[in-house]
């Protein structure tokens, strides 16, 4: 038996080293700090000012948004994509090669050129998209072919972006195209895991999930998505997302959620999908009623909200997964959770009380900073093994 577990635990630590989120999840949550960091002078009255000469929220947006994002995307489908396709893995010099790029990206981006570090961005945004559609298409896995469409969208944001043309529109194209792959992962993940986590304590659950729901809620999504992208004053786009709120609250509503209340990780995922319900409840009140509400709470609700918190659970649920340890406790990774909950929190209220707009917006970054530390902390042995 003890032979036994000794094999196990040298197969799950070859798994880890050999695992593509593994350095892709690392420089992740490094650059999630820094990108965050430009805000904290603030809070001592001292003005930021970006590296490249940028304003702090623009170069606090694009190194989180086309930083951040694609190392998870990456790390997350690199790992993911050969279970679901039934392929092979991509080889650890093809890891290796990704992260250089990623890496050349940042160094141009934060030491360069903004647009040249935004292009190398795209650049690796399409190379991965390149590598996900040879597995999708050789395996004929038409469900995954929705997600080489919104990495296609991303990627076309991404390089609109780095062009500084109709950046306003490009924005939005990318940020809809990350939330809607949010809302595809997170329609597998946080059900599946769920399922998992309750039968492993014992009990038994049955998640009945309608197809005719699904595929409702998704062209509602969808339209609404399409109609922010296009149109985003609109008063159609507002009754829009008013239904997509609804829609997604109701396909949320199936998968049980408060059975998994005793795992903050699964939790977790629930409560990060819950943000991006939140999101299109405040941009249709801010397009139907703009007096009450800027857009500003809405995006947050999405780039923070879930966003952040999706990120977090999602990657701690793969480290644990890859780790022979699904569903172990960790005070360190709740800690990360719920930063991240007040952080969202902290920036949604500075468009409610704007004279401490500056106090809230560095308490904000604080917590995110917290959040993604205590992260790399709690997961450091696997992130950073030992060699």
């Amino acid at each position: 038996m003890v032979a036994d577990g000794s094999v196990l635990a040298f197969d799950a630590k070859q798994r880890q080293m050999s695992a593509p989120f593994r350095p892709f999840f690392l420089i992740a949550g490094l650059d999630a700090i820094v990108g965050a960091a430009v805000w904290l002078p603030s809070a001592f009255g001292i003005q930021a000012i970006g590296p490249t000469g940028i304003s702090p929220g623009d170069w606090h947006r694009d190194v989180l948004f086309f930083g951040m994002v694609p190392a998870i995307l990456t790390g997350f489908l690199l790992t993911a994509l050969p279970r679901w396709t039934g392929r092979r893995a991509v080889s650890p010099l093809t890891t290796r090669l990704l992260v250089a790029l990623w890496l050349c990206s940042r160094g141009t981006f934060l030491f360069l050129s903004h647009s040249a570090g935004l292009a190398l961005s795209a650049f690796l945004v399409l190379t991965l998209l390149l590598i996900a559609a040879g597995r999708v298409i050789a395996s004929r896995d038409r469900r995954n072919l929705k997600i080489l469409f919104l990495l296609l969208v991303f990627c076309g944001g991404n390089t609109l972006v780095a062009a500084s043309y109709q950046v306003e529109f490009a924005l939005r194209l990318a940020l809809a195209s990350i939330i809607g792959l949010i809302m595809i992962i997170g329609g597998r993940v946080v059900p599946a895991l769920t399922v998992a986590y309750v039968e492993s304590a014992g009990g038994r659950i049955f998640i009945d999930r309608s197809a005719v729901l699904e595929c409702a809620v998704a062209v509602v999504a969808a339209c609404a998505f399409g109609l922010w992208i296009v149109a985003p004053q609109a008063q159609l786009t507002g009754v829009a997302c008013a239904l997509a709120a609804c829609g997604q609250t109701m396909r949320a509503a199936q998968w049980n959620g408060w059975r998994s209340a005793a795992s903050a990780t699964v939790l977790a995922l629930h409560i990060g999908y819950g943000w991006i319900i939140v999101g299109f409840g405040l941009l249709a009140i801010h397009i139907l009623a703009p007096e009450w509400l800027g857009q500003a709470a809405a995006v947050h609700a999405w780039t923070i909200g879930a966003i952040g918190t999706m990120a977090l659970a999602v990657m701690a649920s793969m480290i644990r997964k890859h780790s022979r340890r699904a569903f172990a406790a960790s005070a360190l990774a709740t800690g990360a959770f719920v930063a991240m909950t007040i952080c969202c929190l902290s920036r949604l209220l500075v468009d409610l009380l704007p004279s401490y707009g500056a106090a809230l917006t560095s308490l904000s970054s604080t917590f995110w900073v917290i959040a993604f530390g205590l992260f790399l902390v709690a997961f450091r042995g696997v992130l950073i093994p030992h060699m």
